[in-house]
């Protein structure tokens, strides 16, 4: 099952970087329920498995995007207490192996402290290593301004490496971006993690989802 947390400091939005089917303690703590059914424990591979080269479009919730064509979408829930913090919604695309995340946020920015996107980032950021128990060797490798977002939207982008020990392959990659429309009011968060070896296979996958991603207003 793949599972998202939304924290809260300076109402920065967080996602948690918990790999499908962790387990109870992640269920617990997280805002929203994923329809998708838990992987039995051992459904983890301990091979590399090879990038996908075929992809579907996403539309709904006003997101349009293409993502790799045979991994499940899960919608997550958005209850009160991410409503809360401005939560609209929440989606997750996982690989049939469950070592391969897309996952986004879309907020809204109403009754919020103006910010850029890289003082958003660096929050979530902070908020993220301060709450994540099983996150160690946290690296953040570039963060900088995202030359593949949308015209007109402030965007940022942070590279990094983790070790999750909630993964079966627990060595980490994942690119993050932050993007805001202030005069539109609304924003969100797009993120991509996978094996830290599997880095450089998955960087036309990457690119394909990060350049197809766009918030509909």
């Amino acid at each position: 099952m793949c599972t998202l947390v939304v924290a809260a400091a300076g109402l920065a939005l967080v996602q948690r970087l918990s790999p499908p089917g962790s387990g109870p303690a992640t269920a617990a703590s997280a805002p929203g329920k994923a329809t998708e059914p838990e992987q039995p424990a051992d459904a983890a591979p301990t091979e590399p498995s090879h990038a996908p080269v075929e992809y579907s479009d996403f539309s709904d919730d006003g997101v349009v995007m293409r993502y790799p064509r045979e991994w499940a979408t899960v919608y997550v829930i958005v209850d009160a207490t991410a409503e809360d913090s401005g939560v609209l919604s929440n989606y997750e695309f996982c690989s049939p192996s469950g070592d391969h995340r897309i996952s986004f946020t879309v907020f809204s920015l109403e009754g919020l402290r103006p910010r850029t996107a890289r003082e958003y980032q660096r929050d979530a950021e902070t908020v993220f290593l301060m709450e994540e128990p099983n996150v160690s060797d946290w690296r953040r490798l570039a963060l900088e301004d995202d030359p593949s977002a949308p015209s007109g939207w402030d965007a940022s982008r942070m590279e990094a490496t983790y070790r999750g020990g909630d993964w079966a392959r627990p060595d980490r990659w994942m690119l993050w971006r932050y993007a805001l429309a202030t005069e539109e009011g609304r924003g969100y968060h797009l993120r991509f993690d996978v094996p830290a070896s599997e880095q450089e296979e998955y960087a036309p996958v990457v690119e394909e989802v990060f350049d197809s991603f766009e918030l509909v207003l």
